[in-house]
């Protein structure tokens, strides 16, 4: 279900059957030439569509938290950036004000790689001082093995991206754009004008290779895995053996 839709009304009716809120996190930030500033946004939502039609009115969506931390690509227009310990603030309180009130899980769904610091700092604080139990999920990451079964390989506005924004709306993916960068760090080490000589043109790995139904198939898969992960979790299975 998604929160927004809801009425208050509606909303205190579902919770007798909800107690998974995911509150996906974005980022408004280049990607290449040819993918619009929402990527971040739009790629967790398409994900959440289908997570929305396996689960129904088990959980609970909320609309997207659009700003994040970009400090790497914030040398290119359009993008813009928020401190992390802002951005964790933030999300705890945000989160917090349904802990407080009959939600018991915590989804975090991140679509931005800079939000993960801050999207860690609210999940612990809403363990220890709510009660929660908190899921993080940063998609392209945490579902890396369902992402190569589709695509030859991964990147920022790379094939996979690429893909996944082309299945929220293929209109908005400009592919005559695309482009291809291999440059890799050699290690976690951060500089000035480090997003400007890695990240060139505003993207990594091969953007030519994607299309919409990669995106589709890849969403698909994404999101049958989350749900399997969610009703573990709404059961209190956190491990095996």
């Amino acid at each position: 279900m998604y929160l927004a839709d809801l009425t208050s009304d509606d909303y205190a009716e579902a919770l007798k059957k909800a107690d998974t809120l995911i509150i996906p996190v974005g980022a408004v930030e280049a990607h290449g030439h040819h993918c619009p500033l929402g990527t971040d946004i739009f790629c967790p939502d398409v994900i959440l569509r289908r997570l929305d039609e396996l689960m129904g009115d088990s959980i609970f969506i909320a609309p997207a938290v659009p700003f994040g931390v970009c400090y790497d690509l914030y040398a290119y227009p359009g993008t813009a950036t928020v401190p992390s310990d802002v951005l964790g603030e933030y999300l705890f309180y945000a989160a917090k004000c349904y802990v407080d009130r009959g939600i018991k899980n915590i989804v975090f769904m991140n679509g931005h790689g800079g939000n993960t610091a801050a999207i860690g700092l609210a999940g612990e604080k809403l363990v220890e001082q709510a009660g929660a139990v908190v899921f993080n999920i940063s998609w392209w990451l945490d579902y890396r093995a369902e992402i190569l079964s589709v695509c030859e390989g991964q990147g920022h506005a790379g094939e996979d991206e690429t893909s996944v924004a082309m299945a929220y709306c293929e209109a908005l993916v400009q592919m005559d754009k695309a482009c291809v960068n291999w440059k890799k760090p050699l290690f976690p080490v951060r500089y000035p004008e480090r997003g400007r000589v890695l990240y060139e043109n505003a993207i990594s790995g091969d953007a030519t290779k994607a299309s919409k139904e990669k995106g589709d198939l890849i969403a698909e898969k994404i999101a049958a895995k989350i749900a399997s992960q969610l009703k573990l979790m709404k059961q209190g299975i956190y491990f095996e053996g």
